[in-house]
């Protein structure tokens, strides 16, 4: 069998058999670093590309890491085996003697045992051996983000064993020896305090204290040369150790320790545990840097998702490096089983474990944490608190002396513990899908998983990659041998109750009994909150989506949400916009279907409906090029609208919402539900046209067509066959697109409702424009102008006008043009209508172009496209632009001309307005 020998402490080297072989540069090296730095770990493909490729992800990078795999595979020659592919992850498998990183740890871990046991020039000796392994910088030749984190990690980890070697030098008195190293370290490392400090207590040792005082100063100015900051409390106890002449005691034998009852209250570690590698590394970096302090952690994350299991998982795994015991409780914060522990029987239980007589014990809970503490100080003891329930209960149980570390888990976020306690934290994130589909693997049996491929990833998904779900879906299925994987498959996906299926007799495995716990300790408005959310369609809501679903005030709404995201019950993925696990949403679901009276449900809908409508009709009116719409009145009682304040938030808001809207338009709607769904349908008919979607628009009218007829809505049908037009032009059906406006002419004509009548021409208006009839354009939009006139809606009416005087001045009606402009400019300064202003210059900036008064042309352009700016409306700004452009184009200056139209083009895209993009791009493409 060939021998391997590999290398990151310094060059990055692998022989085998002792022959050198050439990794190649690059994404090669990069990747067998990213293995060996998780050596016999699986690490899923995601992780893999995001190391490699950052934000820069090429086209198909799964394909890309395989083909590196491949390369990697065949310098190994023989031993290409050892990089085991695990699903959607690979592994490096190697033992501790063939990678320096292992050897390194492991004569590390042999060094903390060794001291434990008092054996000190032994433990020094194993850390001379950790140390040498180094031979320079981490990974010395590579290069990458990726490679110089891990290279920051290692060379730290390196300073931190040179520190322990050197202490455990000074208890040994090796004083004199160290010296002379020890100005070498702290000329290159001259701001890292424990240096420093090594280096005094060595000088006062040796007789040298006036070099140690120096030492100290030096070091005080580096700081504040350098940092700003002041010396630590560490190396200022040395400093006044040494003005008060308190020289080390000599050296002597350990003396035997006294008799004392060392705990080892783990509970058993779970077997199938799997995956969490990243956050295990997490944990191990935290327990490094509290060396000398009291360290603490804590772990939190909903119901299910493996707090506890990683907690005691871990805790075995450094077990070893707590000579004097681990101690667990289960606080029982959040148990379906019992109500939380009182902390004055926690310390008493723990005391008991720790030896302490029955009688020795007081009766006092602060007494008792005083005792506690005591009996902790002279001991290195692990303390793992599970499942507390706020900061609160923590307080009393957390060891204050160094030498000990504390774990805790919780649903509560535990702010407290960070803020007041310098807790370090991690937040537990549901398993990758490599790992999740490991984890019912392990269940299951690799070889059921390959028959059933395709079905095992269904059930995964259908699980929304929670440990507890798939650890209860995998226990049923292995009970279950010769149920079919893809019947399960399907019976999850179909189930109208999820929790049916995953119901387990153990009430602590539960998922239903899980998350009650955590709904039964809500405030009433967030339990209210949490109801509700089954009742959103989309996937996220917002704080007025969640207000108009409560019908509360947005302050409401946000507390009750803080709330649930402080227990894990929703996460805040982004600013203002919350999400809910799947299991926990059809448990919302059920508790909102058990708790709450349909009527209320039904009202609640009703009000998200009118939120959605609103809302739209909002971000409608910012996009929309000449504003406008349909008059929805004022939102009723309990309704929050949406905080959308120009048109890029617009923008935002539809391509966020816009699965949400369109699953509204097709749900079915009740008699009283048609007119809403119309409307719902016109303020989202400029937004899928802008952005060319005919296909989308024709659906979302059809259905809305069919609500206006159910609802008998005349008015609403008019609307939906003009938007139907718009839908069939997109499409490039010329002949549906005209029977559809004859059709809502019909109507119109039925209706003798003026206003519709002008929807209809000002739409005819439009398609002619589109298909450059500007004469046919010119001709509806004088009709529409009529209509709107006779109705007496004041900016319709100016909105017709102004598509006169445009199609007028393009069929060089100069003079009608310019008396419509006028008429716009002054009604627009009579009613403080700065868009109408904006909007008269830019038809005078088109007569002066079409007459070739260029300087005239981009005077008035520039005008309008400073009201526009000012107003924040970036559509018409950018549509300024373009005509800018075109005007430059003519005048012959190309490059002057491409550069507007470019600056257009770049709005253009933010705004995702394809069919305005298309045509920009059509004159960019013409120079």
């Amino acid at each position: 069998m060939p021998t391997l020998d590999v290398r990151l402490l310094g060059p990055l080297e692998v022989r085998i058999d002792g022959a050198s072989v050439a990794v190649p540069r690059g994404n090669t090296a990069t990747v067998l670093a990213i293995l060996l730095d998780d050596a016999n770990n699986v690490v899923p493909l995601e992780s893999i590309v995001r190391a490699v490729y950052g934000l820069d992800v090429p086209q198909d990078p799964e394909t890309q890491v395989q083909n590196t795999i491949g390369v990697l595979r065949r310098k190994l020659g023989a031993l290409r085996d050892r990089v085991e592919t695990v699903g959607r992850a690979y592994r490096f498998r190697i033992d501790t003697a063939e990678l320096d990183t292992l050897r390194c740890k492991a004569d590390d871990d042999e060094s903390r045992r060794l001291k434990a046991e008092g054996r000190l020039g032994e433990a020094a000796a194993a850390l001379r051996r950790a140390l040498a392994e180094w031979r320079g910088p981490a990974l010395a030749d590579q290069a990458g983000p990726t490679v110089e984190a891990v290279r920051r990690r290692y060379d730290e980890h390196r300073l931190t064993l040179l520190e322990r070697r050197i202490a455990l030098d000074l208890e040994l008195g090796r004083h004199a020896e160290v010296v002379e190293e020890l100005g070498q370290i702290v000329a290159v490392h001259d701001t890292r305090q424990r240096f420093t400090a090594l280096l005094m207590r060595a000088l006062h040792a040796a007789g040298r204290t006036a070099d140690a005082l120096a030492a100290f100063e030096a070091l005080k100015t580096r700081l504040a040369e350098k940092l700003g900051a002041d010396p630590n409390r560490e190396i200022t106890d040395v400093h006044t150790g040494i003005l008060r002449d308190e020289s080390p005691p000599p050296p002597e034998a350990p003396a035997a320790p006294a008799p004392r009852r060392v705990p080892a209250m783990l509970p058993r570690a779970n077997s199938r545990f799997t995956g969490r590698e990243r956050e295990i590394r997490l944990l191990d970096g935290f327990l490094e840097t509290s060396e000398g302090e009291a360290g603490l952690a804590v772990i939190t994350g909903m119901g299910g998702v493996g707090k506890t299991a990683l907690a005691v998982r871990w805790a075995h795994r450094v077990a070893h490096r707590f000579p004097d015991g681990q101690l667990y409780v289960n606080l029982r914060g959040f148990d379906p089983l019992a109500a939380g522990t009182d902390a004055a029987a926690v310390i008493g239980e723990v005391l008991a474990a720790l030896g302490v007589e029955p009688h020795r014990v007081p009766a006092g809970l602060n007494e008792r944490i005083g005792l506690y503490r005591t009996v902790l100080a002279q001991r290195r003891i692990l303390v793992v608190l599970d499942n507390a329930r706020d900061a609160a209960q923590v307080r009393p149980l957390l060891p204050v002396a160094p030498g000990s570390f504390t774990l805790v888990t919780s649903r509560d976020r535990l702010a407290g513990l960070d803020a007041t306690e310098g807790a370090d934290s991690i937040a537990l994130e549901l398993l990758s899908e490599a790992d999740a589909w490991a984890l019912l693997v392990r269940r299951i049996g690799m070889q059921r998983a390959l028959e059933e491929e395709k079905p095992v990833k269904r059930i995964v998904a259908s699980c929304g990659r929670l440990p507890l779900a798939l650890t209860l879906i995998g226990a049923w299925a292995a009970a279950h041998p010769g149920f079919s994987l893809a019947a399960l498959a399907a019976r999850l996906e179909s189930t109208t109750n999820v929790f049916r299926v995953l119901t387990s007799s153990d009430l602590a495995s539960d998922p239903r009994s899980v998350f009650a716990c955590s709904y039964q300790e809500l405030g009433t408005r967030a339990a209210q909150a949490f109801r509700m959310f089954g009742l959103h369609p989309g996937t996220d809501l917002t704080v007025p989506a969640m207000a108009s679903l409560m019908g509360a005030s947005t302050e409401d709404a946000e507390a009750a949400l803080v709330e649930l995201t402080g227990v894990h019950l929703v996460d805040q993925l982004r600013e203002g916009r919350y999400s809910m696990h799947d299991l926990l949403r059809a448990y919302a679901k059920e508790r909102l279907n058990a708790e709450v009276a349909a009527e209320l449900r039904e009202a609640a809908d009703q009000r998200l409906v009118a939120y959605f409508l609103h809302s739209t009709h909002l971000a409608d009116e910012l996009l929309t090029l000449h504003g406008g719409g349909v008059d929805l009145g004022e939102p009723a009682a309990g309704v929050a609208l949406e905080p959308i304040g120009d048109a890029k938030e617009a923008a935002a808001w539809f391509a966020t919402e816009y699965e949400v809207l369109i699953g509204l338009m097709k749900r079915e709607s009740t008699p009283g539900e048609g007119t809403r769904t119309w409307q719902l349908a016109w303020c989202l008919a400029e937004f899928m046209i802008s952005h060319g979607l005919g296909r989308e628009l024709r659906e979302a009218q059809a259905a809305a067509l069919e609500a206006a007829e159910r609802a008998g809505d005349v008015f609403g049908r008019i609307v939906s066959h003009g938007y139907l037009a718009a839908a069939m032009t997109l499409l490039g059906d010329v002949d549906e697109a005209g029977a559809q406006l004859r059709r809502a002419i019909a109507l119109s004509e039925e209706y003798r409702e003026p206003w519709a009548s002008g929807f209809v021409y000002f739409g005819l208006c439009v398609e002619a424009a589109r298909l450059d009839r500007e004469q046919d354009a010119l001709d509806a939009a004088r009709m529409a102008h009529r209509h709107f006139t006779e109705a007496g809606d004041w900016f319709w009416e100016h909105r017709s006008l102004w598509a006169i005087g445009w199609h007028a001045a393009r069929v060089g009606l100069a003079d009608e043009a310019r008396a419509c402009f006028e008429r716009i400019a002054r009604a627009a300064e009579a009613a403080g209508f700065p868009s109408g202003t904006g909007h008269a210059h830019m038809g005078f900036g088109l007569i002066a172009h079409l007459e070739k008064d260029f300087d005239g042309a981009l005077a008035h352009y520039e005008r309008a496209r400073s009201v526009f700016s000012g107003a924040e409306h970036e559509p018409s700004a950018a549509y300024v632009r373009e005509l800018v452009g075109d005007v430059l184009w003519t005048r012959g200056d190309g490059a002057a001309a491409c550069a507007e139209w470019r600056e257009a083009e770049r709005v253009y895209i933010e705004l995702g307005a394809l069919r305005e993009l298309d045509r920009v791009r059509t004159k960019l493409s013409a120079r």
